[in-house]
């Protein structure tokens, strides 16, 4: 009898899923992700390490249903993972992304743990992928888009919104606190919010960016206060020059920095499956009124497929700190990235 109420019951769901209005039926899942794994030879001042390095692999879901009339529900989630131990990324949340939202005529909201890859993107992070090239990878040891541009990405406790695009122009904010809150470190009582003014019309990409952080009762000693990022895009056939430049303030003291300037000038060349990549870029540091951190890049890549890349590359990153005085570190190293 069980196994004759199993049909029974199956039909009867397709029937009722047959009654519901198409445009309640139309949905898609899509599964996907990233291998990215380099072998690197890291030089920190007169001390040399060989390693096998995970460069910010990672997996997901993304999907959305037609409600009809133009409205779609948007959601997806991704998680981190180090392809080098197979182990979730360690950071407070395995997640980098994990978000529900809504688009149509209106443009795109999106609730959740958010970063570039939502469907809102990301109002200052999403300017800098947008306007430079990355050697590879944008994390590991080539990472420059936290230590150098302050272009903060992935957030929690986060609303997104994406303008439709108007002749070319789009806009994006983001509000969110920072934190859940604790005892310790009331992060609940700091709100951070962030805009993106952008262009791209023919080989021409234009960005303008603005960050804010407050906090109840003040901001602490040498926190960040404010940001205002610009930048500039031109294909021109096979080279594609850019750059951009920042001015990040903080509640700084007598010893250290209110303003901190950054800028990174590049260009991305492309002939056949070969691209290759050049940056130079510096930013002052915010513990030092005298010291700067200079760093330059270059790398090749090789594109095998449309989904698989051979990738080598060379990363010199100057005295970056107070606490790292007269003290380099470059980083060379070749690998693989496999999209799926």
């Amino acid at each position: 009898m069980l196994m004759k109420r199993r049909p029974l019951a199956i039909t009867a769901m397709l029937t009722t899923l047959g009654a519901l209005p198409v445009s309640a039926q139309i949905a898609s899942t899509e599964l996907y992700g990233q291998f990215r794994l380099t072998v690197n030879s890291v030089t920190t001042g007169d001390k040399r390490v060989t390693e096998l390095r995970d460069n910010a692999s990672r997996f997901g879901f993304r999907g959305r249903e037609d409600l009809g009339g133009g409205l779609r529900a948007l959601y997806g989630a991704e998680y981190g993972f180090g392809a080098d131990t197979g182990a979730l990324a360690s950071t407070t949340s395995p997640f980098r992304t994990s978000y529900v939202g809504l688009s149509g005529a209106f443009g795109v909201v999106a609730l959740g743990r958010l970063d570039s890859s939502n469907p809102t993107g990301s109002p200052l992070y999403s300017q800098v992928i947008a306007i430079t090239s990355f050697a590879p990878n944008d994390a590991g040891a080539t990472a420059t888009s936290g230590t150098v541009l302050n272009s903060r990405n992935r957030t929690s406790d986060s609303v997104g919104y994406l303008s439709p695009n108007w002749g070319g122009v789009d806009f994006r904010a983001r509000v969110y606190n920072r934190g859940a809150g604790t005892a310790t470190e009331a992060e609940d009582a700091a709100r951070s919010v962030d805009l993106g003014l952008n262009y791209a019309g023919g080989p021409l990409r234009l960005a303008l960016g603005y960050g804010q952080d407050t906090r109840k009762g003040g901001l602490k000693v040498n926190e960040f206060d404010d940001k205002w990022q610009i930048g500039a895009r031109y294909d021109m056939g096979m080279i594609e020059p850019y750059a951009m430049y920042g001015r990040d303030r903080y509640n700084n003291t007598a010893t250290t920095r209110g303003s901190v300037d950054w800028w990174v000038v590049g260009a991305k060349a492309t002939q056949g499956a070969s691209t290759f990549v050049l940056n130079v870029m510096q930013r002052d540091v915010q513990s030092s009124l005298t010291g700067k951190q200079k760093r330059w890049q270059a790398a090749y890549i090789y594109a095998m497929s449309k989904r698989t890349q051979f990738q080598i590359f060379i990363d010199n990153d100057g005295v970056n700190s107070a606490s790292r005085t007269n003290v380099k570190v470059r980083a060379i190293g070749s690998g693989i990235r496999h999209d799926f």
